[in-house]
C-alpha cells in the first residue's frame, strides 16, 4: 500500500496502473467472506446489511448442497430450512453452532462454501491447519484470523476499494476496520501485546491514516495508532519488548524504539518495516511517548486483562481470558500473567533490571525446559515486588536465566542476586536449592540453570526484588531480608503459601484445585479477578493508563502530559492531549 500510495507518481505509469486495475478486480467482492459478517447485520449503513445479508445466505445455500463426507460428518445446521431474515440474534446463533465445533472447523466450513471461491483454485483442496496459500484455502485474499494479517487485509482492501471506486465492498470493510477499534476501547485484542507481531498490526494502521480519503475512517486509524502505541509503551523497557506477551518471537522493540527511544543494543541494520513509521504522517502523543520512555513516577503498578484470542467469536467478548500484572520498580520492571487456559505462545514472566550504563538485562524464569508457553497448573500470583510461582506436581522442572552482570550467592537457603541497580531475594519451594551454583559477575552473557523438584507435592519459588538505592550496601539487603522478611509454607500441602517481604508487604497465595486462577491477598486483601476485568487498571497513582473493560475511554498520564480519547459505539472518536 505504501508503495502505491505514497511512491506511485515514481512508478512507471503502466506499472502502477496494472496495480489499479488488478485492484479494482480484486475488490469488486469481498475477497475474504467469513461468518464474521454476522456482525455487519448491526451496522448503521444499509448497503452493509444489505450485502452481509447477501453473503451469508450465499453461505447457507453453499452449506445446504455440500455433502457429509465433505465435513466429515461434524456439523448439522440446527437452523436447516428455516428463514433467519435479518433477525441478528438467530444469525449469532446459527454462527455460534459452528464456531463451537473450533477454528479448523469453522474456518474449513467457510473455504467448502465461499461465495466467491478463488479463480483458479476454487474452495481450495483443504483441509485448514498450516498451510495457508491458495491452493489450500481457497480465498483470494490470505485467510487467517490472527491480528496483524486481519490488519494487513482489512485494510489493504479498503483502501483499494476506496481508491477504484468500488464503494459496497469499501463500506463493508469501513464497517469491519470500525468493529475492530471499537473493541480495542472495549476490551484489547485477541493478539495483545505480542512481541512478534503487534508492529506487524500497527503498520498497516498507520496506511489507512496516511492514505485513506474518508475523514471517518482516518479518524478510526489515529484512534487505533492513539491505542496499539500505548499497548506498545507499556510493554517496552530500555530497547526490550517484555511479557507479558501473547505470540512470542521478539522484534517489537526494533519497531518501537525510533517514538521511545534506546534503540536495541546489538541491532546492525535498521528493520525495514521502519519504512512505514519514517514516511508516515502519525505521530503517538506525548503522553505515550512519555510512557515508552518510562518517563513516569515510580514505582506504579497495574493489573491489567486480555480477552480470549479469538474475541470475535460468538461470546468471546463476555469476560477476559488473561490477567497480567506489571510492576514497575524504581531500577526494574516486573511482570506476570494468569490465565482461565494453558497458552503455549504467552510468555508469563519477565523481569528488566537496569544496568549502570543505562539499559537493562533480564532475568528469565519458567517451569519446564524453556521461557515460553503457559502450561497447564502454573499459578502465578504478583503483588508490586513480591512474586510467588507454584506447580501442583512431582516432577516439576523450572528454568532461569541470570544475566551476566549478575552475582549470586545461597545463605540460608534463600538464593541472593546482586545486580547493578537491584536486589532479588528468591526463596526455593520444593526445588533442588543448589541450582543456583554462587557465580560472580562475567559479563560473558547469560547463565542458564535448572532447578528440579525436590519431594512435595507443590514446587516452585518465591521472589522479592529491591531497588538497591533503598539500602546501604547487598549486605545490608541481605540482612533485611533474612531478619524481616519469610515465606510461610506451614499450610503448603494444602497450596498455601504467605511471602512477608522485608517492607512489611505481604502476598497470600492459595493454589486453586478447579483452574489456573489462584486465590490471592495483597496484604490482607483478598484479590476478586472475577470483579475486576479493567483492560488497564491502576493500582496507584503513578500508574500511567486506564481503561475499564467495555468503558470505550483511554487515559494516559505520563512525563507532565495527558491524553484521554472516547470511541463511541458508532465509531465517532473525541480526545483531548495536554
Amino acid at each position: 500500500m505504501r508503495k502505491y500510495f505514497l511512491f506511485g507518481p515514481d512508478l512507471n505509469p503502466d506499472y502502477r496502473q496494472t496495480m489499479f486495475d488488478g485492484a479494482k478486480i480484486w475488490t469488486a467482492e469481498n475477497p475474504r467472506p467469513s461468518f464474521e459478517l454476522v456482525h455487519s447485520l448491526q451496522s448503521d449503513d444499509e448497503m452493509v446489511r444489505e450485502y452481509a445479508l447477501e453473503l451469508l445466505q450465499k453461505f447457507r445455500e453453499n452449506i445446504a448442497g455440500l455433502d457429509e463426507a465433505q465435513i466429515d460428518g461434524t456439523i448439522t445446521d440446527r437452523f436447516a430450512g428455516e428463514d433467519l431474515g435479518e433477525d441478528y440474534e438467530k444469525w449469532l446463533a446459527w454462527w455460534k453452532q459452528y464456531a463451537d465445533q473450533g477454528w479448523q472447523t469453522f474456518e474449513n466450513i467457510e473455504r467448502l462454501a465461499n461465495p466467491y471461491p478463488h479463480p483458479e483454485y476454487g474452495t481450495g483442496t483443504g483441509p485448514v491447519g498450516a498451510t495457508w496459500d491458495p491452493r489450500v484455502r481457497g480465498m483470494r485474499a490470505d485467510a487467517r484470523n490472527t491480528d496483524n494479517l486481519r490488519a494487513m487485509r482489512e485494510i489493504s482492501v479498503y483502501l483499494m476499494a476506496e481508491e477504484t471506486g468500488n464503494e459496497k465492498v469499501r463500506r463493508l470493510y469501513r464497517d469491519k476496520i470500525q468493529r475492530f477499534v471499537v473493541n480495542l476501547y472495549r476490551l484489547h485484542h485477541g493478539e495483545w501485546d505480542s512481541e512478534n507481531y503487534l508492529h506487524h498490526t500497527i503498520a498497516p494502521f498507520h496506511n489507512l491514516y496516511d492514505f485513506a480519503k474518508d475523514e471517518h475512517v482516518v479518524g478510526l486509524a489515529k484512534a487505533a495508532l492513539d491505542y496499539l502505541y500505548p499497548s506498545a509503551a507499556i510493554k517496552y523497557y530500555r530497547g526490550h519488548s517484555v511479557a507479558p506477551t501473547k505470540r512470542t518471537g521478539g522484534g517489537l522493540e526494533r519497531y518501537v524504539w525510533l517514538f521511545f527511544g534506546d534503540r536495541p543494543e546489538h541491532e546492525p541494520n535498521p528493520y525495514t518495516d521502519l519504512i512505514h513509521v519514517i514516511t508516515s504522517a502519525y505521530r503517538p502523543p506525548l503522553a505515550v511517548v512519555n510512557v515508552g520512555r518510562n518517563n513516569f513516577n515510580r514505582p506504579a503498578e497495574m493489573i491489567n486483562t486480555k480477552p480470549t484470542y479469538s474475541y470475535w467469536l460468538p461470546g468471546g467478548a463476555e469476560a477476559p481470558e488473561t490477567w497480567e500484572t506489571v510492576f514497575y520498580g524504581k531500577t526494574y520492571y516486573l511482570g506476570t500473567a494468569i490465565s482461565m487456559a494453558p497458552q503455549g505462545d504467552l510468555r508469563p514472566w519477565d523481569m528488566l533490571m537496569d544496568t549502570n550504563d543505562g539499559w537493562a538485562r533480564q532475568f528469565r524464569a519458567n517451569s519446564g525446559n524453556n521461557f515460553n508457553g503457559l502450561r497447564r497448573g502454573d499459578q502465578i500470583g504478583q503483588y508490586r515486588n513480591l512474586v510467588i510461582w507454584l506447580r501442583k506436581d512431582s516432577n516439576a522442572r523450572f528454568a532461569f536465566e541470570l544475566p551476566g552482570e549478575a552475582s549470586a550467592t545461597i545463605e540460608d537457603g534463600i538464593w541472593f542476586v546482586e545486580h547493578d541497580k537491584t536486589y532479588l531475594a528468591i526463596r526455593p519451594i520444593n526445588i533442588d536449592k543448589q541450582a543456583i551454583a554462587p557465580v560472580g559477575k562475567a559479563d560473558k552473557g547469560a547463565v542458564r540453570f535448572n532447578a528440579g523438584q525436590k519431594g512435595g507435592s507443590y514446587a516452585g519459588f518465591a521472589l522479592e526484588a529491591g531497588d538497591a538505592s533503598d539500602y546501604r550496601n547487598f549486605s545490608a539487603f541481605k540482612n533485611r531480608i533474612k531478619n524481616n522478611s519469610s515465606l510461610d509454607v506451614s499450610a503448603l500441602d494444602d497450596g498455601r503459601v504467605v511471602l512477608s517481604g522485608n517492607t512489611g508487604a505481604t502476598l497470600g497465595f492459595a493454589y486453586n484445585q478447579e483452574r489456573d486462577i489462584p486465590r490471592i491477598e495483597r496484604n490482607g486483601e483478598f484479590y476478586d479477578w472475577s470483579g475486576n476485568f479493567d483492560v488497564f487498571k491502576p493500582m496507584d497513582e503513578n500508574a500511567p493508563v486506564a481503561m475499564e473493560w467495555h468503558g470505550k475511554t483511554l487515559e494516559v498520564n505520563a512525563g507532565g502530559h495527558t491524553f484521554r480519547q472516547t470511541v463511541y459505539d458508532d465509531g465517532r472518536v473525541e480526545f483531548s492531549a495536554e
